[in-house]
């Protein structure tokens, strides 16, 4: 009798197991099957969400739907000095500095100001921000670009090659979005095209300012670029990866409409709201199979971030290395953001 039971027992087992295993088959099928949506149309409703979260080196800042700002990790630099933000629609931030945008076009900004990064309190009519840690650009609404900083060489250069970094996009034209990299700036123009300045080249012995555009990428909707890894997304969802990028999975992908780039991985969210990734996953940074009902993503160093539907974050990899275990008191965890 003992037997028989035992046997009864482990034949329910047996048939629970392969239940699950059914029932989970069956939902990964319609999980992938879920529909896309044209890309130009899923674009434009996520549009709003691109700029509602920003990560710097070790610490990232979020819009309320209050249009204060979350603000989470080290503030060695006073880059989360945010409490007294208000009206605030975007937000930009890279090294140890934070950028916010208001709704009525004037920029405020915190941080690293030892080039003048953070004088912005001058702008107006500004419809976008991004920032790196040489300098913050400033997208106004004729298409025009101004910029904050001043490029100063290593001793012995000499004074007279002191340039204030407006000098890169002060012929720009028709730009319809900017980002910021380190000595850099680029803009995307309204016919999709690109333009980039870069100071880097004729460092230290004279400020040779070097500009033109990347060859044979057109229809441009976003760049996005950390360190080696940068990409560009193109109108039709697809994505284009720089000669300098090893894994060229990114360019396989379709129905694209946002994209995200860390130190070593890059990620893409598809206009079902699924994610993917591709590139080292030695900190999980790539786990993002499981992901639904995405809005946009955010990359920073070995972290892959992304807004829900319902206005929180969900992270993958290593936050310590992004976000750091050593907030300033009184902050709220990024897990916690309720973002509207």
């Amino acid at each position: 009798m003992k037997k028989r039971t035992i046997g009864i027992t482990g034949l329910v087992l047996l048939l629970l197991i392969i239940a699950i295993v059914i029932i989970s088959s069956l939902k990964s099928k319609t999980d992938s099957k879920l529909p896309f949506e044209p890309v130009d149309k899923k674009r434009a409703e996520i549009e709003p969400y691109q700029n509602l979260v920003a990560i710097g080196s070790f610490h990232m800042i979020g819009v309320k739907s209050d249009r204060t700002v979350y603000s989470w990790g080290e503030n060695t630099k006073g880059q989360c000095n945010t409490k007294d933000w208000t009206d605030i629609v975007a937000v930009s931030a890279d090294d140890e500095i934070s950028v916010g945008l208001k709704s009525d076009g004037t920029v405020v900004a915190t941080g690293l100001n030892d080039l003048g990064q953070c004088e912005t309190g001058a702008w107006t009519d500004i419809i976008e921000v991004a920032v790196c840690g040489t300098h913050v650009l400033g997208l106004k609404s004729d298409g025009t670009v101004v910029a904050t900083g001043k490029v100063i060489p290593t001793d012995g250069a000499g004074e007279e090659t002191i340039e204030t970094r407006n000098e890169m996009v002060k012929d720009w034209n028709n730009i319809r979005h900017v980002i910021a990299y380190k000595n850099v700036a680029i803009g995307i123009k309204s016919d999709g095209t690109t333009v980039w300045s870069d100071y880097i080249s004729g460092m230290p012995y004279k400020n040779m300012l070097e500009k033109g555009s990347y060859e044979g990428w057109n229809n441009i909707l976003e760049i996005k670029r950390k360190m080696f890894y940068w990409m560009g997304l193109t109108t039709d969802g697809i994505v284009k990866l720089s000669d300098k990028v090893g894994n060229k999975t990114a360019e396989e992908w379709k129905n694209i409409v946002d994209i995200a780039a860390g130190e070593e991985h890059y990620a893409g969210l598809k206009s079902n709201g699924t994610v993917v990734a591709a590139g080292s996953n030695d900190d999980k940074q790539c786990d993002v199979k499981k992901w639904r009902n995405i809005l946009a993503i955010y990359a920073g160093g070995y972290t892959t971030i992304a807004l829900k539907e319902d206005g929180t974050l969900i992270f993958s990899g290593d936050t310590t290395k992004t976000i750091t275990e050593n907030p300033e008191p009184g902050q709220m965890n990024p897990k916690e953001w309720d973002l509207f």
